[in-house]
């Protein structure tokens, strides 16, 4: 299966909004923090925000790429999240490096970071195989409960 990235629509955002995951994912869930659901609808503006489809043109996923401040530095951020029920099924390799290798035609970079929950496991894997290294480490609070994340960096 192959995945492309194009600009986000109102009708994208709102196939978005209403996903959630089993278990330990549901962290991931859209619908749950209005902050997340007010994010997703202004997204549809931003040059950076992308809808991820697949070879026959169904919505896949999202991603977006958006700068962190870091000292006097700007970091060049990815953030991304799959479909849920095509969670697990092995196309997530694809998926990510179909993100990273268009995002970098369109926008030019030769560093990206993203963070992830130290959790998810598979998502870590996956970025390891594309080269990914961990750089550092943080916790944030969502929902009212502490996770731990990875940040993980990638030089071209």
């Amino acid at each position: 299966m192959e995945f492309f990235i194009r600009r986000r629509t109102n009708e994208d955002i709102n196939e978005f909004i209403p996903w959630t995951y089993e278990g330990i994912y549901s962290s991931y869930d859209n619908n749950i923090q209005q902050e997340k659901i007010d994010a997703l609808k202004k997204s549809v503006n931003l040059e950076r925000a992308f809808t991820v489809i697949d070879d026959q043109n169904n919505l896949v996923g999202n991603c977006e790429f958006y700068d962190v401040k870091e000292d006097e530095n700007q970091i060049l951020v990815v953030g991304l999240q799959m479909k849920p029920s095509l969670t697990g099924q092995g196309n997530g390799t694809e998926f990510f490096r179909a993100i990273i290798e268009q995002g970098r035609q369109l926008l030019k970079y030769d560093h990206l970071e993203l963070a992830v929950a130290d959790f998810n496991k598979r998502a870590i894997r996956t970025y390891e195989k594309e080269g990914f290294v961990k750089r550092g480490e943080f916790e944030n609070k969502i929902r009212g409960a502490d996770y731990n994340f990875i940040i993980m960096a990638k030089d071209w």
